[in-house]
């Protein structure tokens, strides 16, 4: 009775009524809330309970399930109804791989994949395989459980799934986004001999290190690096460590400090003299029918020769097609075009074009490039206004190459290689007063032609060959008019080499191969100058015969752990009548699957160089010649080298380090450009350098992360200059680098930071800082390379987007900031008298703030 008198007064107060209603249902909640909270358990301890009640085992990775709690489900159900409640009431997939073993994985989200790999044969789950996304960043490893997933997967994408035990397989994405489950792939273990590949997608996608301690970048799937929109093929070889260009071109690579003319490099198997366009700054390869690029560093194969300091081999595309492909772009440099068309099932034809677009459109990045390339040359030198004297320039280069593909046979393969790339600039002095005009132009021009023929010959399933017969020629001419004096300067360097080579590998069981050959080559120099005032003519002409043979054996133990690649090479030079032995020598000792120790080692020698005679010579801007041995003045130069690392690599981490020593001899004075008191001095000597590389990487989702430290200490020994002992001008002690990259859905970023210690350079003294024999003034300098320039620091920015302008067209345009702080840094310091006497201290700057666009369509 009081109770319902107390309820008819709370009905009739609409506040109490509210308020009450209100208690009431919060209580409710509170106490339904305390039920479930009773009832709700953790699933992992649910799934120990399925396990323990159905002797079944549950497979998952922790983060996947830890955060998940549900209602427990009804003791009653089978197993299969079990698995059906847990599907329904988790964000997760269970996948019944047998009658006693369940995968469980996350849910897939829109534009996901996943999966699991299995071993066909033993059913095993495969751990560590390496699944990335074509021509992205993405990429990710396969777990314990054999299971991946990857977000944000564009459709049509196409999925590399890559294990160093089971053939590389691609897949359309299509195929898993059409299902929204995690599909099955059984793999099929490798019977052939492995891949012999370390890690791959090292920095970014496309980069391996291989286990002759080489370095591999496939170019075709090749990822994005900072301020690189356009795969150049000798730009991206410098982020490794140990590899740098201390001037910032590809025409001056420098490896483990050693000048860019010890360097072998190599197009389709035939020798470059030349490589750059814009005198240096750009790389003169079409990366898009370039297959990969491979730097050896040490152990370099028996088969090679020449490179004292590290050997770089460009491969173009060695396959027929079944259709016809191609492409074409332009950025704010140049405009290309390449295809592959397709004659018969057996005949094949690659051509490609590039011409710069610099001489019809200045653009803010050519003149970034122009004032690099030419500084402190006749082109860009101060002219006297009151001398009435303008000038002008015009600059342009271009490229083109062709290449045909005959398949004579299923195992005979011939190929035909030819490639020309040409540097150009005219430089117009005007001179005009009230009665005379006067008009002088020189001229620069720089060329590389190559031209090959290979027969490649599979004999039986364990035996082939190579026959490979080459030309190569490179010219630099220059003609300097001085518009004062009337003098006339006409200088030409000519390189001809022309080759053949013979390999033969045979397969003596499934560990051992070997491979021995035979190559021949006549190389000849031509330097020549012509002075018209006063009258001067000199053409000097080297020729010499080199034979070589040599023989490699490459082994590989049974559980792949050990891999030897030793080898001997033995060179006669016939005009010397002498014999150089070189052995070299790679090992790989892989103490787990995470720890691998190498040891490399060779002794190399080369033929050629490159010298400075005058700074000024060729308009001072391509100032080196190359010249050929005499085994005295010029002697052979010869190298001596070791290294010993080891890698570490797990999931997504790898490190490398790796030290070396490197000893090499018969340099000359004119060879290293000094730009001291020793320039005019011409004497013979050597140069050790002692360094240690490291490098860690790691991947986090669509995301990779990098530093490199590389340590050199170089140093110079001359005998008959003094000091005799003095620090190498690539002396460059410290160098770091870190670089990340992102990829999110068809975009790409990069940045990277890069510094190092200053160069060396040598000061003039402080007292008595010159001297004057009434003729010309001297310079007195202090000891020599005693000081160094302020270090070096320079960021970069890249970013590159995907798309389809149809379904068989494709679509590309990036967008890159070269030092994009502005940082001034000076790459080299050297002094000169000037007109008043007085000494001027000239310095050469590195580029400045440089955009740069591109955009690409391809078919």
């Amino acid at each position: 009775m009081e109770l319902n008198f107390l309820l008819l007064k709370i009905k009739n107060n609409k506040w109490l009524f509210l308020l009450f209603t209100a208690c009431f249902f919060n209580a409710n909640i509170t106490f339904s809330q305390k039920l479930l909270d009773k009832k709700i358990k953790p699933l992992s301890l649910l799934l120990k309970s399925v396990e323990n009640l159905h002797q079944v085992k549950f497979s998952y990775a922790d983060k996947d399930i830890n955060t998940i709690s549900i209602l427990p489900f009804n003791k009653k159900f089978s197993l299969q109804e079990i698995i059906q409640y847990f599907t329904n009431n988790t964000p997760l997939t269970f996948t019944i791989l047998n009658a006693k073993n369940v995968l469980i994985n996350k849910a897939i989200l829109n534009n996901a994949v996943c999966g699991n790999l299995i071993d066909v044969n033993t059913q095993k789950r495969i751990e560590g395989a390496h699944i990335s996304i074509l021509n992205t960043n993405i990429h990710v490893v396969s777990t314990n459980n054999g299971y991946f997933y990857i977000e944000n997967v564009p459709e049509n994408a196409v999925l590399e799934i890559s294990h160093i035990s089971y053939p590389t397989i691609f897949l359309n994405s299509t195929d898993f986004l059409s299902q929204r489950k995690c599909i099955q792939v059984s793999i099929t273990q490798k019977i052939q001999q492995l891949p012999e590949i370390v890690i791959q997608n090292l920095l970014t996608s496309g980069i391996s290190l291989k286990t002759d301690n080489s370095i591999h970048i496939n170019l075709l799937k090749s990822g994005i690096l900072p301020g690189l929109i356009e795969p150049d093929v000798l730009q991206k070889i410098q982020v490794l460590p140990g590899v740098s260009s201390v001037n910032e071109t590809v025409s001056n690579i420098n490896i483990r400090g050693g000048t860019t003319d010890e360097n072998l490099l190599l197009w389709d198997g035939i020798k470059m003299y030349h490589s750059g366009h814009f005198f240096g700054l750009i790389s003169a390869f079409n990366p898009y029918l370039t297959k990969s690029v491979t730097v050896i560093k040490n152990g370099t194969s028996a088969q090679y020769n020449d490179g004292v300091s590290g050997t770089i081999k460009i491969e173009s595309l060695d396959k027929n097609q079944d259709s016809i492909f191609g492409g074409a772009g332009f950025n704010l440099l140049s405009a290309d075009a390449y295809a592959y068309i397709p004659i018969s099932k057996k005949i094949g034809f690659q051509v490609s074009g590039r011409r710069s677009i610099t001489d019809w459109l200045k653009t803010p990045t050519f003149n970034q490039y122009f004032n690099k390339a030419f500084q402190d040359s006749k082109i860009t030198a101060t002219i006297n206004s009151e001398d009435n004297i303008t000038n002008n320039s015009n600059f342009n280069f271009f490229d083109y190459s062709f290449k045909l593909l005959y398949d004579i046979s299923k195992n005979q393969h011939l190929r035909v290689n030819f490639l020309r790339i040409e540097n150009g600039l005219d430089y117009n002095e005007l001179f005009t007063n009230e009665t005379v005009t006067d008009s002088k132009t020189s001229h620069l021009e720089q060329e590389n032609l190559i031209f090959g023929v290979q027969l490649k010959s599979k004999w039986t399933s364990n035996f082939n060959t190579l026959l490979q017969g080459y030309f190569t020629k490179y010219t630099i001419k220059a003609s300097n008019f001085s518009l004062l004096t009337d003098q006339r300067l006409l200088q030409n360097n000519i390189v001809l080499e022309t080759g053949v080579k013979f390999n033969a590998n045979y397969k003596i069981n499934k560990n051992l191969s070997i491979l021995s050959g035979y190559h021949f080559y006549e190389l000849g120099v031509t330097n020549s100058e012509d002075v018209n005032i006063p009258l001067f003519i000199r053409t000097i002409k080297k020729v010499i015969r080199n034979h070589s043979v040599f023989s490699q054996t490459n082994f590989h133990s049974n559980n792949y752990k050990t891999y030897i690649n030793g080898g001997l090479r033995l060179n006669y030079i016939e005009k010397f009548k002498l014999f150089l032995i070189e052995p070299r020598i790679q090992v790989l000792k892989k103490l787990n699957a995470q720890f691998s120790l190498k040891f490399g080692g060779e002794i190399k020698s080369q033929n050629i160089t490159q010298v400075v005679d005058l700074q000024e010579d060729f308009l001072g801007v391509s100032k080196s010649r190359w010249t050929l041995t005499d085994n005295k003045l010029v002697p052979i130069i010869k190298s001596k080298q070791i290294s010993f690392g080891f890698n570490y690599k797990k999931n997504d981490l790898f490190i490398d380090l790796e030290g070396f020593i490197k000893h090499v001899t018969g340099i000359t004075s004119a060879n290293q450009g000094f730009q001291n008191q020793f320039q005019f001095v011409k004497t013979t000597g050597k140069y050790n350098v002692k360094g240690i590389e490291f490098l860690i990487n790691k991947k986090i989702n669509n995301s990779s992360f990098w530093l490199s430290y590389t340590f050199n200490n170089n140093q110079y020994n001359f005998k008959d200059l003094t000091p005799n002992i003095f620090p190498n001008n690539l002396d460059i002690r410290h160098s770091f680098s870190f670089g990340s990259t992102y990829a999110y859905k068809k975009v790409n970023f990069a940045l990277g930071v890069n510094w190092r210690s200053g160069k060396p350079y040598t000061i003039p003294n402080k007292t008595n800082s010159i001297t004057s024999n009434g003729i010309s003034n001297t310079i007195n300098y202090s000891l020599p390379n005693n000081q160094n320039l302020q270090n070096y620091l320079r960021a970069d920015f890249s970013s590159t987007y995907s798309f389809k302008f149809s379904e068989k067209v494709n679509g590309f345009v990036g967008f890159s900031l070269l030092n994009i702080f502005n940082t001034n840094n000076t790459l080299n310091t050297y002094f000169k008298v000037n007109s008043s006497n007085s000494i001027t201290q000239v310095n050469n700057s590195s580029i400045g703030i440089t955009p740069n666009f591109t955009f690409r369509a391809s078919f």
